[in-house]
């Protein structure tokens, strides 16, 4: 009894000493990894996100360092995904990634330049399925890009020819098969423009601006049709939309609303638009020229217009108003004599 009372203990000893080690070995899951761009160098400060798949509270994170490469130490058993992100670069991640006690785990990303977003695993259902569906007309637009392509060059072709009708017909057929293309329907409504049937160049200049509402062109090109169907204050209101999304080619825009204002014998508002088409646009000729033209019409504004034609005759391209500024200058000047 005495001998059965020494082993007992013995092995109550033991089991108590395997006890205290177990939930340290259980701490020693490791995941470990390098993130690299496209070109194989590494990310430096890059965000490392561990997520639990059965449970987003358990998240973790940690940060690539100089070499691109990180580690993270205690994670509790379980599946998780393993993203990356940096700034310039997509995310980038890999899902079902195991942790285990036997041996360290490698998790090695690879970050392609664009910009951040939200990957599956962080997405709502409904975010998911307006992802797959995005993915299905992807896939649909793959498979018959070529024959798109086609019918869309085709009417290039007619259009550049003066078959407009023939141009519209190919666009047709090229957006019955992916109608998500809105420089398709930009260049069936210039055709239909052409064509002399503005309402339909209108209506599809609208569907493009709603298939891709941040093209400046298309707001300007409406603006143009509108002005040819009297539309005047719709027509300015396109022109100022135009200017406003792209400031840079905003000197067009402000032309093509001063002529409008022209055409609507508002010569104040012409002038502004002229002279803020000028602004933007230093060497745009047409502009001064209009400008000029406006101006000279009161004797208070006598020597700006001069000012204006004079630059018009140094930098303009149509010989036949460059004779005309010359001789508006002489007029002018004269003028300027007798008062």
């Amino acid at each position: 009894m005495h001998i059965s009372s020494r082993k007992f203990g013995f092995a109550g000893v033991c089991l108590f000493v395997l006890m205290l080690a177990l939930p340290a070995s259980a701490q020693n899951r490791v995941f470990k990894g390098k993130v690299v761009d496209d070109k194989g160098q590494p990310v430096v400060g890059a965000i490392i996100t561990i997520e639990d798949t059965q449970a987003k509270s358990r998240t973790y994170t940690t940060k690539t360092d100089k070499k691109g490469t990180w580690i993270y130490m205690g994670l509790p058993d379980g599946f998780y995904y393993v993203a990356a992100r940096a700034k310039g670069f997509m995310p980038a991640y890999k899902s079902q990634v195991r942790a285990t006690i036997q041996q360290e785990t490698e998790v090695n990303l690879t970050l392609q330049p664009g910009q951040d977003a939200k990957l599956p695993f962080e997405m709502t259902p409904e975010e998911q399925k307006k992802l797959e569906e995005d993915q299905k007309k992807m896939e649909a637009r793959k498979q018959s890009s070529a024959d798109v392509q086609a019918a869309f060059e085709s009417g290039n072709k007619l259009t550049e020819e003066g078959n407009f009708e023939g141009a519209v017909e190919q666009y047709k057929k090229a957006l019955e098969k992916d109608p998500e293309q809105a420089n398709i329907w930009g260049n069936m409504a210039e055709a239909y423009r052409k064509w002399g049937k503005l309402q339909e160049s209108l209506d599809t200049y609208k569907k493009a601006i709603e298939v891709n509402p941040n093209e400046p062109v298309f707001y300007t090109n409406m603006g143009v049709v509108l002005d040819k169907m009297g539309k005047s204050a719709e027509s300015q209101e396109a022109f100022k939309k135009a200017a406003t999304m792209n400031p840079g080619g905003s000197a067009q825009s402000y032309y093509n609303l001063g002529a409008t204002n022209v055409n609507s014998g508002r010569t104040a508002e012409a002038i502004e638009a002229f002279r803020q088409a000028i602004a933007a646009d230093a060497n745009f000729a047409e502009a001064y020229y209009q400008l000029g033209m406006c101006l000279s019409g009161k004797p208070e504004t006598w020597e700006e217009a001069i000012k204006d034609l004079e630059t018009y005759v140094k930098i303009g391209q149509k010989p036949d108003q460059v004779d005309v500024a010359k001789a508006i200058i002489a007029t002018l000047q004269q003028s300027l004599k007798k008062k």
